[in-house]
Order: structure tokens, then C-alpha cells, then sequence
């Protein structure tokens, strides 16, 4: 490989047996050496120092996940090798962008492997200042993709979000950055989840206004938009948001679907998983109310900009380390990973390899 080859530049001491976590068919492992096999003369070799686990790899886990496989991607580490026309130095710290084409080995392991283009690794890899914290800066993907759900709210409803209500379905770490950034964007927001437990864990948070948190109660003035950022999108919360959005409102489509989703109701006809995952947008009407459904999925490189810059804040609005749970180390990922697709219990679980 090239980062062994003498091309690559480096620092630290190399380390003897390197680890990764596999989803191998008797589920997931901790195996030796690196899941990569290199195909461009340009990469980068990424040392993870802190790891999030996103509810897509407890999805693909438990094989309830379709495309292409983004396993461990939830990452803030630090370059300690480059190669080729690699646009970064070690000792540069940077965050991952899994929706963009990279070759790339899992970031669940001591080591990242990465190369492609430098076209390719400039827009998959962002460089995180150091002037945020690592245990902030392990959100950057969640929140860039929150960011552009967002931007897409604004285009559903043909304006910025300043001065608007938005209700966000769906209280667990998505949900969360989501009503965040509503809020940072100058939007009354709401939020709503079946559960108490994710409710009073984000109560205790301080995060958001208490009065913003609720169970399935419609608030009023009916919102303009609603996004619904649930583990799987189900008929009830759709039909759910349909009743309560204002007339001319949006309806954002962010959380999980399959291939085989639909919502057909009351002269609605949805193909759910094309129409979020090609961020698509439809003008229905419900009853005799106008509205607009669309998608969201992945994100771009301008949010990870946005994004960090909120991160960087030293105040408390974007203090996220108050939404981890715990944190486990690499040898007990296997076993948070095999209990059987998204946990329902709030906060963020970390891994420090």
C-alpha cells in the first residue's frame, strides 16, 4: 500500500496490530488489519479519535438498511499520513462526508484508509478547526445533513425559514440537530416524539425550550412545516402531519424507508423511498388543503461549513456532548451493534478507539 511504501508523509509510531469492525454474516466482528484495498495514487490515512454510531449502522447491522453501505462514517480524526496530490497535511483534522464517492475503509478501526481524486477526497473529507472540541466536532456529518434538511424546507416552501413555525418529528439524535438548526435559523420550533423517555432526556438537556417538547399533540397555530425525522417513516406519523401542517405548508420526508414503501390515502399516492432518497418534490392536496411533500437525503459541503461554524461557538447553544449517553471503546462495538437494528433509548453512543 502506498502509506507503506515510502511515498507517504507521516508522524507517530506505527501500531502493531490494527482493528476494524466488520458486518460479517455471523454479524459484527472485531477483525485484524484494515478493510481497504487501494485503487487511486492519492489518499490519506485518518487515525479516528472519536467515533459516533449513527442509527444507519445499527440499521445495516441488523440488515434493515438498503444502498450502498455507509458503515462507520460518524467520525472526527486526525491525518497522519498523505500521499499523491492529497490536498491535506498531517496533523489536520477532519470529518467525513459518506454520501460523496471515496474509496475508504471503515472508520470503525484504529485506522482510516482513504484515497481518490483530489476532486474526491477535497469534497468527502472537511477540515474540522481545532477550535472545536472533539466531543462537539463528532456531530458535524448529523448536523450538515440536518443543515441541508433544512435548506430543503426552505426551497418546499419557497422561502427562509426566519419568523416560520417548524415541527420536527422524531426526538432522537436527528430529530434533535434538526430542531436545532431550525431554531439557529430563526424558526419557532416544535417537537414532537411518541416516547417520554427521549423527551425528558432532551428536557434535562436544556437544549431546547421545554414548552417546544410534546407527544403526538398538534400544536397552534398549526405549523408551516413539518419534518419527519423518525428512525422509519410510518403511515400514522405521515397522516399525522398531513392533519396538522398549515395550508400551502411542507412536509419534509428525512427519516428511514424502504424500497417498498407507500402512503396511498385519500387520493395521495407516495412512493416514500424514491421521493426522499432523489430528494424529490410533490404538490398534493389533502382534503381541500394544498401542501408540498418532499425529501431530504445526504447533504452538501457548504452545511458542514455552517455547521462547524455553529460548533465552533463557546457559548451552550450547540453544547451536543450533553447528548451522549456513554461512550464504549472498539473491542464493545460488536456487541452494541448486535442487538437488532436503532435503539429506542435517547442520546448519542460514542466509541473512542
Amino acid at each position: 500500500m502506498p502509506w507503506r511504501d515510502g511515498e507517504a508523509r507521516h508522524t507517530g509510531s506505527p501500531q502493531p496490530e490494527l482493528r476494524h469492525v466488520a458486518l460479517t454474516p455471523e454479524g459484527p466482528r472485531l477483525c485484524p488489519g484494515l478493510d481497504w484495498s487501494p485503487r487511486h495514487r492519492a489518499g490519506v490515512m485518518v487515525r479516528p479519535l472519536l467515533l459516533g454510531i449513527c442509527r444507519s449502522d445499527y440499521k445495516e447491522a441488523a440488515r434493515q438498511r438498503q444502498g450502498a453501505s455507509q458503515f462507520g462514517h460518524e467520525v472526527v480524526g486526525e491525518v497522519i499520513a498523505h500521499w499523491g496530490k492529497a490536498p491535506f497535511e498531517v496533523g489536520d483534522r477532519v470529518c467525513l462526508d459518506p454520501n460523496r464517492p471515496l474509496n475508504r475503509g471503515t472508520a470503525f478501526a484504529d485506522l482510516m484508509p482513504a484515497d481518490g481524486t483530489e476532486k474526491e477526497l477535497t469534497e468527502a473529507l472537511h477540515w474540522v478547526p481545532r477550535t472545536v472540541s472533539l466531543e462537539r466536532a463528532v456531530f458535524a456529518e448529523p448536523l450538515a445533513c440536518a443543515v441541508h434538511c433544512l435548506d430543503r424546507v426552505s426551497q418546499a416552501l419557497g422561502g427562509q425559514l426566519s419568523g416560520r413555525h417548524v415541527l420536527v418529528v422524531g426526538a432522537g439524535i436527528a430529530g434533535t440537530l434538526i430542531a436545532l438548526s431550525a431554531q439557529a435559523a430563526g424558526a419557532t420550533v416544535s417537537l414532537r416524539n411518541s416516547g417520554m423517555d427521549k423527551l425528558e432526556f432532551l428536557r434535562a438537556t436544556g437544549l431546547l425550550p421545554p414548552e417546544a417538547l410534546g407527544q403526538d399533540e398538534p400544536p397552534r397555530p398549526p405549523p408551516e412545516a413539518i419534518v419527519l425525522a423518525t428512525a422509519f417513516i410510518e403511515a400514522r406519523w405521515l397522516r399525522w402531519a398531513l392533519d396538522a401542517v398549515a395550508p400551502g405548508g411542507a412536509i419534509l420526508l428525512y427519516g428511514g424507508t424502504q424500497q417498498e414503501d407507500r402512503f396511498a390515502e385519500a387520493g395521495i399516492e407516495l412512493a416514500l423511498d424514491p421521493l426522499r432518497r432523489r430528494e424529490g418534490t410533490v404538490c398534493v392536496h389533502w382534503g381541500q388543503k394544498p401542501l408540498t411533500v418532499a425529501g431530504s437525503y445526504g447533504t452538501e459541503p457548504s452545511c458542514f461549513t455552517r455547521g462547524l461554524r455553529w460548533l465552533a461557538a463557546p457559548d451552550a447553544t450547540w453544547a451536543l456532548e450533553r447528548l451522549v449517553l456513554r461512550r464504549i471503546g472498539l473491542t464493545e462495538l460488536p456487541v452494541e451493534l448486535s442487538a437488532g437494528g436503532p435503539k429506542p433509548r435517547p442520546g448519542k453512543v460514542l466509541v473512542v478507539p
